[in-house]
């Protein structure tokens, strides 16, 4: 698998090699990514011992508001992972953060635009027990993130994109049928790669 990722990731550098020079400034982009969440915290849910890595996937808008700097909406989801008691599975978990952020990015007219951002987050999620399939819901919690990454643009309209980002929050509620059984920690890395189309300035016109 790993080679697979640096072949894939050579070809796409020798793309952007010939690839015209791109720039976001005045350009809404669409980003779709994939990756995996891994939580910080192993007492993801109160009482617990253990949280497992789980897949991430969403997407999001980016918009240029200048030369260096673009504005992001994203939305990831993680649809399912394990929590554990004493090593053994007691619940299966799911979060969706719902992030707004600003992004910094240096070299913003090269082929390879590293950048970095920070943002407020917006956390809510869903919790089912293992045995007798109880579901819980996970309140709204808040926080926020720091980020960074890179954009390889393919041609000046196609990037690929690979980002870490760390996500921090203040304890949510886990309630049940309305009453509140307990407390989670969302703080967690999350790591993606995907693409972003990068659309004209007079695309809307």
């Amino acid at each position: 698998m790993r080679k697979v990722t640096i072949i894939v990731l050579l070809i796409l550098a020798a793309m952007a090699s010939s690839a015209a020079a791109a720039s976001l400034d005045g350009r809404l982009g669409v980003t779709a990514k994939a990756g995996a969440l891994v939580p910080v915290q192993d007492d993801f849910i109160s009482s617990t011992t253990m949280a497992r890595t789980g897949l991430a996937a969403g997407g999001g808008l980016i918009f240029g508001i200048g030369r260096g700097v673009a504005a992001e909406v994203d939305v990831t989801r993680a649809p399912g992972f394990d929590v554990e008691i004493g090593g053994s599975k007691a619940y299966e978990a799911a979060l969706t953060d719902v992030a707004i952020g600003v992004q910094y990015r240096l070299l913003p007219d090269r082929r390879l635009v590293p950048f970095f951002g920070l943002g407020a987050d917006f956390i809510k999620g869903d919790l089912r027990q293992a045995v007798t399939g109880t579901s819980y819901d996970l309140d709204w919690t808040e926080g926020g993130h720091v980020n960074a990454g890179i954009d390889i643009f393919i041609t000046d309209s196609i990037a690929f994109t690979a980002e870490g980002r760390f996500l921090f929050a203040v304890d949510g509620d886990v309630k049940t049928a309305g009453a509140k059984s307990g407390s989670y920690d969302p703080t967690s890395f999350i790591a993606t790669v995907g693409f972003r189309l990068i659309l004209p300035k007079d695309a809307f016109r």
